[in-house]
């Protein structure tokens, strides 16, 4: 819908991550029968790590590679193995050999620093990591539960129509917080691609005195509220 004369903006993910999808996706020789004709222009286009790219075509393009991906190569479960390469490329600096993505390596270390075990810094700074890999969407802190020592993060603003996408954001800040010394398992209690009016994540801590104390800083909430 055209608002006032003005068309709305396209939401747009960075390069960061729609360079290595496209990379595997053009090392394949069966790439042009896995997408739409309109997005055969990524196999030819020159991508740049800070470029901005429809999320439209982002989320389109790594479901296709996802499809070409079988349980034994992605330890089971495709988008736990995307968010650990992101995680190892983008805050370790770790991988990324294929020369497309080797530009992106280590391009978000600087989040990872002076985290070291303490978990209201990695919420913050995964609060902040949101608009690093997109335009659109705010990510916030919510609450946090008492009783089960988890912290709800929601996402608004966007809509994300892969449930796998969805699951993928709770596996990045675990594999996040694996980087840095906070151990959390992640659960999808609402997600837009099951028809909710916005994501939300339950991270549930292990228990020490810093999470259990970061917990009882946030107002009290439960999962699945707004």
């Amino acid at each position: 819908m055209v608002r006032g004369g003005r068309v709305p903006r396209e939401p747009c993910q960075k390069g960061t991550s729609v360079l290595p999808v496209v990379a595997a996706l053009k090392a394949r020789p069966d790439r042009e029968k896995l997408l739409p004709e309109r997005l055969w222009k990524y196999f030819d286009a020159h991508l740049v790590v800070s470029g901005w790219y429809p999320e439209q075509d982002y989320f389109e393009l790594v479901e296709a590679l996802v499809k070409t991906m079988d349980g034994e190569d992605s330890g089971g479960d495709p988008w736990r193995f995307f968010a650990k390469f992101s995680v190892r490329r983008d805050l370790a600096g770790m991988g990324a050999e294929a020369g497309a993505t080797r530009e992106a390596k280590g391009v978000y270390r600087n989040f990872a620093s002076s985290v070291a075990g303490n978990p209201e810094r990695l919420f913050v700074r995964a609060v902040k990591l949101w608009r690093q890999y997109h335009d659109t969407g705010h990510m916030r802190i919510s609450g946090g539960s008492v009783k089960t020592n988890s912290v709800i993060m929601q996402l608004l603003g966007l809509h994300i129509p892969l449930e796998g996408f969805v699951r993928l954001q709770g596996y990045y800040l675990e594999e996040f917080g694996r980087l840095v010394g906070v151990e959390l398992v992640s659960k999808v209690t609402q997600s837009t691609a099951r028809g909710d009016a916005h994501c939300e994540w339950e991270f549930t801590l292990a228990r020490t005195p810093a999470s259990e104390a970061y917990v009882a800083s946030l107002p009290p909430v439960q999962p699945g509220r707004g």
